[in-house]
Parts: C-alpha cells; sequence; structure tokens
C-alpha cells in the first residue's frame, strides 16, 4: 500500500499512539515496520494470536529492556569483543524471556495460539549460567572467570599490598607532617606515589610524576616501590589481556546460539508489541473483529478521536449489499470523519489490531486502499487544489481492482459544478466495472442523482437537526442529504433579500427535486423507526423463547427426578421385602426363589429408572462437568468434555441443557484426574529402552486424555536425547524444563495435542 495513503488516514499516528505503551527502542522499530497484512491465512493467525494473548496479557511480565540485535549480529563476527555492559544487557534479556517463557508456556495447552511465540522464546540456561559465573552484576569481570585471572589478582593484591606498607611507612616518619601536604596515597600515571611538598620534594628520593594545579604539591614515586610499580603495570596488562580472553570467548559463546538468540529476541518483542496493543485497546475500547465478505462496521469510532473528545458518537458503516457508498449532507456533518473512519479500521484490522467496533463488525482483506482525501495543493508542483486531485487519482486507477478500496472526499469539487460533477459520474462508473469498494462524498446534485437510480451504490446521508442545525452523526441509509447552504445562510446573517434571489435562480426542477428528496427521507426515517420496533420485538421474543425453554427444561427435570424418587423407593421397599421375606421362609429352597423374583422386579424398576435415552449428541453432566456425547457402546458413552474424550458409564451420566458461551469457557479446565499418567522416571535405563518406554508412555497419555506429564531424565546424555525426541514427537505441543519444585533440569514437563 502507498505510505501517502496510509499518512492520510493516519495510520502512523495510530503507531505512534501504541509506541507509547512499549518497553523497548526494539519494540518500537518493530511497529514502524508494522504494514497492512493481505493474506488471509496469515492475518487469521496473528488474530488468533492476539486474542489469546489478550486473555493472559495481565499475567505476562515485561520491564524496559535493550535493543540487543546488534549486539547479537557482532557476537556472530569471528573475533568479536563484545564488552562487559553489552553482554549483562544481553544477560537481562535472556532473563526476561525466561520469565515471559514460563507464564505464557503455561497457558499453552489453553490457548494453543500462543505456541506460536513459546515455540521462539528459546531457554539459554547454560549461558545465563556462563555469564553469572564470569560477569559480576556491577560490571566488571570476576576472579572465577577463570584460573589465570584469579592467579593474575591475586599477584597484584600481594604486590599493591606491599607498595602501600612501604608508603605507609615513609608517611609515619616522625618528620611526615613537614614533607607531606596529605598524609594518604595517590595515584598518577597508573604508579602509586606520595604528595610532597615542593619546597621539599629532593628529600624525597625517587621520580616525579607532576604537580598540583597550586604548585604546592609534589608527587613522587619513591625508589623503594619503583620496582612493585613496574610489576603492577606488568600484572594489570596480564590482567586486561586476560579479561579481553574471556569476554571474546563469552562473545564467541553467545555467537554461536545467535540464530536461536535471534528468534528469542524477536519472539519477545512481539510479546512486548502484544502488550502495548492491550493497553491502546483498553483505552480505546478496542475489540478483534472477524474476517468477512462485506463491511460491516457496527458501532464503529475513529480510534484517535477518542483521546481528543471525552464522548465520541459511534456510527454503523455497512455495505453489505452493494459494493459503493455515497455519502452527502453539509460540512461540518462527519463525512470525512466517517470516511477516515472506515480506511483506518481496515488497514487497523488487516495489522491484527483491535478497533473500536462491536464485536460482530466484519471486514474483508483489501490489497490496497486508496484515498483522495484534503486539500492536495503542491505548491512545489504548481498545480491547483482540482490538478493535484485529478493527479493523485490518476496515479492510483491503474491499480484498482476487485479487492482494493477507494475512499473519495468532495468528490467533483474544486472546478466548474457541471464538469465535475460528470467527471466524479464516470469515475464512480470505471470503478464499478472494475468491481471495487468504493466510499464517496459529494455535495453535487447530479451525482446524488446518480447513485440513487445506482445498483451498486447506495445513496446515504449524515443527519442533522433540522431545527438547530447542529450535526447528529449518524448516517441514514438510502437518503439523500441536502448541503443546507440558504438554512445556513440564514443563520449566520445572510440578509432575507439575498437569500430570496439566489432561490429565484436554482435551476429548473429543483424545486421537485427537494420535494421527492423529502419524501423520500419522510420514507426512509418512517421505515427506520419501524425496523427498531422489528429488532426490539425481535429480541422480545427471543427472551421469552429462552425463557419457555429453560420453564420446559426444568419441568422435565422435575418429573424425571420425580420418577426416580419413585422407583427409588420402590427398590428400597423391595429390599424390605426381601429381608422380611427372608426371614419368614425357613427352607433353602423357598428363599432362592423369592430372591429370584425380587432380582427379576428389581431389573423392570431398575430399566424404568432410566427415564429418558441419553442418544449420540445429547449434553450431558459429569461430576458438574458438562460434555457431549459422541459414541455410544452398550452400557458405556464416549463423551467430549472440551476436547477430552472420556468413556463413562450411562448410569452415570444425566442429560443436561447445553452451556452458555461464558460457560463453554469455563470448561476448558476440566480434566479427569483419576487414573491418568502423570509422569515417568527413565533414569538408570538405556538410550533405547528409555526411547521406547517413553513412546508408549506418551502415547498411553494422549489416548486417556492427559493434557501434561513430567519426564524424569537426569542430567547426562539422556537428558539431550529425550529433548530430541520431545521436540519431534508429533502427540507434543510443547515442552520446558522442570522448575526447581518439579525437578528442575533434571526433568522435563511435557504438554499434549487435545486431539
Amino acid at each position: 500500500m502507498r505510505d501517502k495513503d496510509l499518512e492520510r488516514l493516519e495510520f502512523f499516528k495510530v503507531l505512534e499512539k501504541i509506541k507509547e505503551f512499549t518497553s523497548s527502542k526494539a519494540t518500537k522499530r518493530f511497529i514502524d515496520g508494522l504494514r497492512p497484512i493481505r493474506d488471509a491465512e496469515h492475518l487469521k493467525k496473528e488474530i488468533n494470536v492476539t486474542a489469546d494473548f489478550m486473555k493472559i496479557q495481565e499475567d505476562v511480565p515485561i520491564y524496559p529492556f535493550d535493543d540487543v540485535e546488534e549486539l547479537i549480529k557482532k557476537a556472530s563476527i569471528k573475533d568479536a569483543v563484545l564488552s562487559v555492559d553489552e553482554i549483562l544487557s544481553l544477560l537481562k534479556v535472556i532473563k526476561l524471556i525466561r520469565e515471559v517463557r514460563k507464564v505464557i508456556g503455561s497457558y499453552v495447552s489453553t490457548y494453543t495460539h500462543l505456541q506460536t511465540i513459546v515455540k521462539n522464546l528459546h531457554l539459554f540456561s547454560n549461558l545465563e549460567s556462563l555469564i553469572e559465573s564470569s560477569l559480576d552484576l556491577r560490571g566488571f569481570v570476576k576472579d572465577s572467570a577463570s584460573e589465570e585471572l584469579s592467579t593474575i589478582r591475586q599477584k597484584i593484591r600481594s604486590v599493591e599490598k606491599e607498595v602501600m606498607k612501604r608508603l605507609e611507612s615513609l608517611l609515619s616518619r616522625p618528620d611526615a607532617s613537614s614533607l607531606f601536604s596529605d598524609k594518604f596515597v595517590a595515584f598518577k600515571n597508573n604508579r602509586y606515589v606520595l604528595p610532597v611538598k615542593t619546597a621539599e620534594a629532593k628529600k624525597i628520593i625517587g621520580i616525579v610524576h607532576g604537580t598540583s594545579s597550586s604548585g604546592f604539591t609534589t608527587y613522587i614515586e619513591p625508589h623503594n616501590v619503583v620496582e612493585l610499580n613496574n610489576n603492577l603495570i606488568t600484572l594489570r596488562g596480564e590482567e586486561e589481556d586476560e579479561v579481553k580472553r574471556i569476554l571474546r570467548r563469552l562473545t564467541s559463546y553467545i555467537g554461536e546460539h545467535a540464530g536461536r538468540l535471534h528468534d528469542a529476541f524477536a519472539a519477545l518483542v512481539k510479546v512486548d508489541f502484544l502488550k502495548a496493543v492491550a493497553k491502546f485497546s483498553k483505552l480505546t475500547d478496542g475489540k478483534l473483529i472477524n474476517l468477512g465478505e462485506r463491511i460491516e462496521l457496527k458501532e464503529v469510532k475513529h480510534p484517535l478521536l477518542v483521546f481528543l473528545k471525552e464522548k465520541v458518537i459511534p456510527i454503523d458503516i455497512v455495505l453489505s449489499e452493494k459494493r459503493g457508498l455515497l455519502l452527502t449532507g453539509p460540512n461540518t456533518g462527519g463525512k470525512t470523519v466517517a470516511l477516515k473512519t472506515l480506511g483506518l479500521c481496515c488497514l487497523m484490522f488487516q495489522c491484527a489490531l483491535p478497533i473500536p467496533a462491536s464485536s460482530d463488525s466484519k471486514l474483508p482483506i483489501f490489497e490496497n486502499v486508496f484515498t483522495d482525501i484534503g486539500d492536495e495543493q503542491s505548491i512545489q508542483q504548481n498545480l491547483s487544489t482540482f490538478s493535484a486531485h485529478i493527479s493523485n487519482i490518476g496515479e492510483f486507477l491503474p491499480l484498482v481492482n476487485d479487492r482494493s478500496l477507494v475512499l473519495l472526499d468532495e468528490l467533483g469539487a474544486g472546478t466548474d459544478p457541471m464538469e465535475g460533477s460528470a467527471l466524479g459520474i464516470g469515475l464512480l462508473e470505471y470503478l464499478r466495472l472494475k468491481g471495487a469498494y468504493v466510499f464517496a462524498t459529494t455535495h453535487h446534485t447530479p451525482i446524488k442523482l446518480y447513485a440513487i437510480n445506482s445498483d451498486y451504490y447506495t445513496p446515504a446521508s449524515v443527519s442533522f437537526d433540522m431545527q438547530t442545525l447542529d450535526p447528529l452523526y449518524t448516517i441514514l441509509y438510502n437518503t439523500v442529504g441536502e448541503s443546507m447552504a440558504f438554512e445556513i445562510a440564514k443563520r449566520y446573517g445572510i440578509p432575507y433579500e439575498v437569500l430570496k434571489m439566489a432561490q429565484k435562480k436554482l435551476p429548473e426542477g429543483s424545486k421537485e427535486y427537494m420535494q421527492a428528496k423529502e419524501s423520500l427521507e419522510n420514507y426512509v426515517r418512517e421505515y427506520e423507526e419501524k425496523l427498531k420496533q422489528v429488532e426490539s420485538l425481535k429480541i422480545q421474543l427471543e427472551k421469552i423463547k429462552k425463557e419457555q425453554e429453560k420453564l420446559l427444561y426444568e419441568l422435565e427435570r422435575q418429573k424425571e427426578q420425580g420418577w426416580e424418587k419413585v422407583l427409588k423407593d420402590a427398590l428400597e421397599y423391595l429390599d424390605k421385602l426381601m429381608k422380611e421375606g427372608e426371614e419368614l421362609l425357613k427352607s433353602a429352597k423357598e428363599r432362592q426363589k423369592i430372591r429370584e423374583f425380587i432380582k427379576e422386579k428389581r431389573k423392570d424398576i431398575e430399566s424404568r429408572l432410566k427415564v429418558e435415552e441419553i442418544r449420540v449428541g445429547d449434553w450431558v453432566e459429569l461430576m458438574g462437568s458438562k460434555g457431549r456425547v459422541v459414541e455410544i457402546k452398550g452400557d458405556k458413552a464416549s463423551v467430549t468434555f472440551s476436547g477430552i474424550k472420556a468413556w463413562v458409564s450411562l448410569k452415570d451420566l444425566r442429560r443436561t441443557e447445553p452451556p452458555a458461551r461464558n460457560e463453554e469457557d469455563s470448561m476448558a479446565s476440566f480434566e479427569i484426574k483419576r487414573g491418568l499418567p502423570s509422569e515417568i522416571n527413565l533414569t538408570g535405563l538405556s538410550v533405547d529402552e528409555a526411547l521406547y518406554k517413553l513412546e508408549l508412555f506418551l502415547e498411553e497419555a494422549h489416548k486417556l486424555g492427559a493434557r501434561s506429564v513430567k519426564v524424569i531424565h537426569g542430567y547426562g546424555v539422556l537428558k539431550k536425547i529425550v529433548e530430541e525426541f520431545l521436540s519431534s514427537s508429533e502427540l507434543v505441543i510443547f515442552h520446558r524444563e522442570g522448575y526447581p519444585k518439579e525437578g528442575g533440569a533434571g526433568a522435563s514437563v511435557v504438554y499434549l495435542r487435545k486431539d
């Protein structure tokens, strides 16, 4: 899409607003590159990811982090050396990635679209440990980073101790107060020296390293520490070389992980972006809408107006039957805002961003959104306003197709009204032949008449209060709006004589046109009122229908429960008869006869106990959770509880109402816990035996509907083999190292597919 179209629709202003909520310059850079998606599958995927993330975003930890992309690239260059600060910056990012992965990973089994993020949030446990063991968070290399560094620093401390001892002995001389300007050891030119009074400098044998600015003090290195200072310089050179070697080694190790680090950092940036989108969406009351075949924006607001005005009136922008909409009416009525609202919402939708509209709104995907909005006058090109408009339109017309949205503001303006109208109609006809979606505004009557008679364009107008001339900011479809020039002129003091003479100069047929237009508008208003009444009645009928269905269900349930009580009482009565009969009958043969009689009657009663037969497709209840019957075999039924299938005895099930939407969401947490495998211990097994047992274990856990299991493998070669197997298994959605309470790095927690 053309950047100038995105600019006119204020798309970049939306991006700037989202950037205010980010935690890194890298995320701001990512947002700068954001452009509308044109592929349907890609867009659906991004919308699903955003939707799932919105449900958990408050739990995801994000704090400010550095842009380390260039550091990662630098680390992959041979013999490159990152500084301590650069490596610590990267360490902070690695730690944040681990924290974010931990939280999002715990939700993957419920919100499966988050897997696309989690799979790239790699862990770098070894790298993290290596950096922490080598660098102090205060910004220096630790002694423990290498044995050589530890030895060198021990020598440095030993020599420094001896230097300080010798210098402090001089400062303790009886005549010290007369020799030294201060009783402290100074450091000049990388050497330890003493501050000697310049007048007494000749009394201290040594090397002069300068004087103070006042000249009162001369800094002298006494001869008895010269050799020691030389040793220190040599040792510090060795220390610097060893530190550089350690940093080069760390940089090289970082470079080996550059590819995975780049992917993980990109995923972290995506998470930060989604957090920012969630905050922006909360302020704008944005919602993710669905992909559709037509434009159906309901109760939509301009995404930026909510930041400028306390109250923004929502409008409906609908092109359901026709592909073109021609909006008319006076200035300040909101025509241009409506046009920009549609364009901007289309761009945001194709970036998988929530828009301030009703959640049942729909939009198609556009390959391009072309605009001709506002004053296009160009001094540099020496073009008039009209010429600039035509130049812009001429630029994009050859690119228009049936997957284009064209937004034209003030069609036909800027030139002779007759010629402008003819040209405007010609443009609308051309766009009709191209099959494009078109939203245009105009004041010209011939263009309005063209739209009224068109089977491609729907005429519409912005509503006004005819008494106060205040805009109502709603769109009336199948109407034609007036420019209201005479009414506005009268309101602002134009003499009546001027208006009377002007009305006489209106073209022939204008009066008849105005009368016809008024009749049409009255008809539309009447239609709109009746439509509202019908919609209201429809809602009431739906409510009554649901109440009746609920009442009917309750009656059936009470009837069923009544039968159950009667039949259970009958069974209890039979048990009582059995006991009394056995007491009365003494012979075993007679007692056996009565047992068989009671047994036969018990079966009859139990068969009656099943008042309603459970069938495939019924909603049933078990242990407080609802599921749906998908198969019945004998006395057992296969029931799906939120994606988990389980075979359950029919006698344990009870028919129930289908769950409401919010109830279906809560069903996602249902798990059948009894009898499910939870972990397997592979330690002590050979690789072949361990993989064989692991494969069988995962298949069994999957068949039984387990959501997650734990695999104990230890820390050796077996750990690596098991992790490779889990990464390639089709049954595994996602796996991670265990947390300390789960066995730490010696165990893996595995999340299994539902199907």
